[in-house]
């Protein structure tokens, strides 16, 4: 299940990476807790600022069960409450929870959450009358193509912004709506940044060695290959992790046939994230294993991925991944 476009397979990361930029951070997947869960369903959010005004979260059964994960309850980090509801839909065998919102005043609701009011209401829901049934969904990525706070990227004349890019305002586990950063304020950053580049006269990258996407070939073979990946990804390297799941995922890529470059993009970015989940030997943020469940302080590093050598493990600093030390500004460009 995700919240992003059916396009959206990676391939601005599988770009970058190809043309020789750093990528970091991978494993740092975001899954939003509360996805409305209703057939053929478009991962369609139910904000956290309805369970941060009362609404409360029951299981199948009509037991609530958040207080028994985290003394914040229904106020957990995002992802402790997706963790929280995919044990309960296990325990229950069901393929969602609810999202109770009858605390709620039915006035605020139609105030302050119109637009969700009416966007259920043509799923034929009524949020002010019943449950919605809600399930995580993958919903953000905190790494990517490394880039410093002007966007420039390792690859001199390549900028990066959006969630293509790794800026390290996010760690491990984002916070809602400060995705707004990489839109408005490191978009204009590193357009500002390109634009000076190409005044003073610096050189060009050089993209001899980076394929250009093609057509597909075999639609439906395709259509299915994607399909078996994205439920691989989800099995294998979803909310809980393990080291023999991310080991299968591994072993099952590269089982793969040879397939059109636009689904290698794909294989790519899903090999570089299971690599880089199965490094990291801790839980730190959006990225749980099972198998090692605590967070560890000599773990407090960037895994960098770079084509022609190993996977790096490195301090967190920019000079660790090639780039500015002030983070702010491209070289040779004041």
């Amino acid at each position: 299940r995700t919240t992003n476009p059916p396009l959206a397979r990676g391939e601005g990361v599988a770009l970058a990476y190809r043309a020789g930029a750093a990528v970091a951070d991978m494993e740092f997947i975001q899954f939003h807790p509360t996805a409305l869960a209703v057939p053929p369903g478009d991962g369609f959010l139910i904000s956290e600022a309805v369970r941060g005004e009362g609404a409360r979260l029951l299981n199948t059964r009509g037991e609530r069960f958040m207080p028994r994960y985290h003394p914040l309850a229904e106020l957990a980090p995002r992802d402790v409450v997706a963790r929280a509801i995919v044990e309960e839909m296990r325990a229950t065998g069901s393929a969602y929870v609810l999202l109770d919102l009858s605390p709620l005043d039915p006035q605020v609701v139609r105030q302050r959450f119109g637009t969700l009011y009416q966007r259920c209401r043509a799923y034929g829901l009524d949020m002010l009358r019943e449950p919605l049934p809600v399930a995580p969904a993958a919903h953000y990525t905190m790494g990517g193509v490394c880039t410093t706070l002007d966007g420039a990227t390792t690859v001199p004349g390549l900028f990066a912004c959006g969630e293509v890019a790794c800026s390290g305002v996010h760690g491990a586990n984002r916070l809602a709506s400060n995705s707004l950063l990489e839109c408005l304020v490191f978009g204009r950053r590193a357009a500002l940044a390109a634009v000076r580049w190409l005044e003073v006269g610096l050189s060009r990258p050089k993209w001899a060695d980076v394929e250009p996407p093609t057509a597909w070939g075999d639609v439906g073979a395709e259509t299915a290959l994607l399909e078996r990946l994205r439920q691989l990804m989800w099995q294998h390297a979803g909310l809980v992790r393990t080291a023999s799941g991310l080991e299968t995922l591994l072993a099952e890529i590269e089982r793969f046939p040879a397939a059109s470059r636009r689904l290698r993009g794909a294989l790519l970015v899903a090999k570089i994230v299971a690599l880089a989940a199965l490094l990291r030997e801790e839980s730190r943020g959006s990225h749980f294993r099972q198998d090692f469940p605590e967070e560890r302080a000599e773990w407090r590093r960037h895994i960098v991925f770079q084509m022609g050598g190993p996977p790096r493990i490195v301090e967190v600093h920019p000079k660790s991944l090639g780039l500015s030390d002030k983070r702010g500004t491209v070289s040779g460009v004041t």
